[in-house]
């Protein structure tokens, strides 16, 4: 039987930032002896095959010295002394210009090993900055959500009154517009975090279960579960990538003719291929699974710390645990940031061992303990309110999630892309955008310094913008903007929404002088420094075996 959790509700304090740090280095020692064969392995596996491809004599040297030792001895019989000599010596210069090619061969696939290592560590870099430099702006616009409005008078509230609570800054509130009952928050740190959720959460929660809903996830943002949570899905998805690829491979083939042709399981069945497809993916499952459910489990704690009661996440809990907080269109690889798991189990794995959220009943029975005959009754009544809730409101999704089902991981790359993502023009004068990209093109709008725009992230000579008045076109790529990462395209379009943030920015003199100067870092030193110490040890790590295995 679970122990109760003990609270004290006369003082907030996040007690897991100092721990999460820690966690984060522990968590990158595990993560480099995950890596480490990882990127070897990949390393190899491509090196071998491009060196092979790179000397096609090599091979067919090699059968030519089986076909005339088989020839020498199965005429060796009838052979005199002067011809076998001269067969030996022929097989003997091929053994040599064998061997030469040999060496050439081990030592560009050395090289080429180093090179692929240092390319996947530096992918890793960039998934890390991707995904770490601006998460609230990708999740947001990925669910849709849009910012509270007057609506939702009462939530904000609450949030400001329980943020003022807790010794932080209110984050900002946002809606996605689906019925099923869930939420998360996100950010880069207590400063510039949201907290975004569903009108199912709305409409099934009353106000003191709002204030767990609510209390759970700002501990998630005062205990930084949220950069560690970044952490954790920037690692997992890089090990997870090769498996993922496999997976779009195997679908390929088994709706084209041409997937009759491949043969993909080659790779599979080799040591190398189980590891990279199958044991490392499993392995970043496992620790994202593990680090998110502790931390659930330590949020809704501090959630009771710091509403002085249990009951109303314990109700908010049992009623979504009731309704199903399934959200379809949700990417898995981000399932760890919300307060109930968005994305359907599959399987004894996806339902326990790689489970990124623990059973509700043990939240609750954390929460609770021992529980007599009232509380059991109370409880049953909230998850049949969530029930017949869910018989009432069958899940229906707005916008990005009304997708028909979850996304894959790989679609992490794109996040944000097809909605674009809001910037602020920083120009001393209007900026033209032209109809075409190209710069002699016609001018079909400008757009005024200091104005926020939708940009693309699309390659190209030029970047594709969205105006204010949905006016898309084409600016040169040497305007500078500055990425707004607690705005969504919403904002922009909407001509109340776009004056309230404006109102809120600071000046644009202040921002094009912060623009001019050094840039400063979008990630948390300890996020810097487990990445540039992931790679170092794994390059190292790398580099040492090839000096002593790879010759």
């Amino acid at each position: 039987m679970a122990t109760a959790i003990s609270f004290d509700p006369r003082q907030m304090v996040f007690k897991r930032v100092r721990e999460n740090h820690i966690h984060s280095w522990l968590l990158g020692i595990l993560i480099v002896l995950t890596l480490a064969p990882f990127v070897a392995g990949t390393s190899y596996s491509v090196a071998n095959l491009i060196a092979g491809r790179a000397s096609p004599r090599a091979q067919a040297t090699a059968a030519e010295i089986r076909q005339a030792e088989s020839d020498l001895r199965s005429g060796s019989s009838g052979m005199d002394a002067e011809t076998r000599q001269e067969w030996e010596q022929v097989i003997a210069r091929k053994r040599a210009a064998l061997e030469k090619d040999g060496a050439a061969n081990r030592n560009l696939r050395t090289k080429l090993i180093i090179l692929f290592s240092a390319v996947q560590m530096a992918a890793l870099a960039l998934l890390f900055w991707s995904i770490a430099a601006a998460p609230a702006a990708k999740l947001l616009v990925d669910a849709g959500a849009s910012p509270g409005g007057a609506a939702e008078r009462e939530i904000k509230e609450l949030l400001e009154t329980l943020a003022l609570s807790a010794g932080l800054q209110a984050p900002k509130l946002f809606v996605i517009e689906s019925s099923v009952p869930n939420a998360f928050a996100a950010g880069i740190g207590p400063h510039q975090s949201v907290i975004a959720l569903t009108r199912g959460a709305m409409a099934l929660l009353d106000q003191r279960e709002m204030e767990g809903l609510l209390a759970h996830e700002l501990s998630h943002i005062g205990n930084q579960d949220v950069q560690l949570n970044t952490t954790v899905a920037a690692i997992a998805l890089f090990l997870r990538i090769p498996y993922l690829l496999f997976q779009r491979e195997l679908q390929a083939g088994k709706n084209t003719r041409l997937g009759r042709r491949r043969n993909p399981w080659r790779l599979v069945l080799s040591p190398v291929g189980l590891y990279i497809l199958f044991v490392a993916p499993l392995i970043a499952a496992v620790i994202r699974a593990g680090v998110s459910r502790g931390r659930e489990f330590q949020a809704d704690a501090d959630a009771v710390k710091l509403t002085g009661s249990p009951q109303g996440l314990v109700r908010a809990l049992a009623k979504i645990g009731g309704a199903g907080s399934t959200l379809a269109g949700s990417n898995p690889a981000f399932a760890h940031f919300y307060f109930a798991s968005p994305t359907a189990a599959s399987g004894w794995l996806g339902s326990g061992l790689m489970a990124t959220h623990p059973p509700v009943a043990g939240r609750i029975q954390m929460l609770l303990g021992e529980l007599d005959a009232a509380a059991v009754e109370k409880l049953k009544e909230a998850i049949e309110a969530g029930r017949r809730y869910t018989r009432l409101h069958p899940p229906v999704e707005q916008g990005p999630m009304a997708t028909g089902g979850n996304q894959d991981e790989l679609a992490s790359f794109n996040r944000g892309n097809p909605m674009g993502r809001v910037h602020r023009v920083l120009a001393s004068e209007s900026v033209p955008v032209y109809e075409t990209p190209i710069p002699t093109a016609a001018v079909i709008a400008r757009v005024k310094p200091g104005a926020l725009v939708v940009a693309f992230d699309d390659p190209g000579r030029m970047r594709q913008i969205n105006t204010a008045d949905q006016t898309f076109g084409y600016i040169d790529r040497s305007v500078k903007l500055a990425a707004m990462d607690l705005l969504v395209p919403e904002e922009v379009y909407d001509s109340t929404a776009r004056a309230a943030a404006e109102a809120r920015l600071p000046s644009l003199a202040s921002m094009m002088e912060a623009a001019s100067a050094p840039p400063k870092q979008a990630l948390t030193n300890n996020q810097i420094l487990l990445a540039v110490g992931l790679g170092v040890v794994v390059f190292g790590g790398v580099f040492l075996a090839l000096v002593k295995f790879g010759s």
